[in-house]
């Protein structure tokens, strides 16, 4: 053997170990990639989930809103508020006013506040009033 085929041998298994390396380091980046993409996938995934949800969420209080409107509409409800808020009557009806306290009082929220007077007072109310 020669030195110039020893030198050709070692630049041909520079050149193998050279074209390995270069070989990994793209096989690396191209995995890379595909992780990258793979986890931007799942990402794309869970904000779907997310907006799915809210879009359902939002549905949901889109009908209750117009199930309120068409009670709001009604003539039941403008007359009960007429009534609860305004005092308005119809015609033939008597409208009550009971104070709140009395309320309470009756349902039993309240207790009664026991007013104490003088003797005296008491006696001069007794026989006098």
């Amino acid at each position: 053997m020669t030195i110039i085929s020893l030198k050709k041998e070692n630049v041909n298994q520079m050149f193998r170990k050279i074209s390995i390396v270069i070989g990994i380091f793209i096989v690396l980046i191209l995995s890379l990639n595909v992780i990258g993409q793979i986890l931007s996938t799942l990402k794309s995934g869970e904000r779907m989930d997310q907006a799915t949800e809210k879009l359902h969420k939002l549905e949901v209080e889109n009908r209750n809103l117009k199930n309120k409107l068409e009670n709001v509409k009604s003539n039941d409800f403008i007359e009960e508020e007429a009534r609860n808020k305004l005092g308005l009557a119809k015609e033939g009806e008597i409208i009550v006013v009971i104070p709140d306290e009395t309320i309470d009082l009756i349902l039993g929220k309240k207790k009664a506040e026991i007013v104490r007077l003088p003797n005296y007072l008491g006696w001069w109310k007794l026989f006098f009033n």
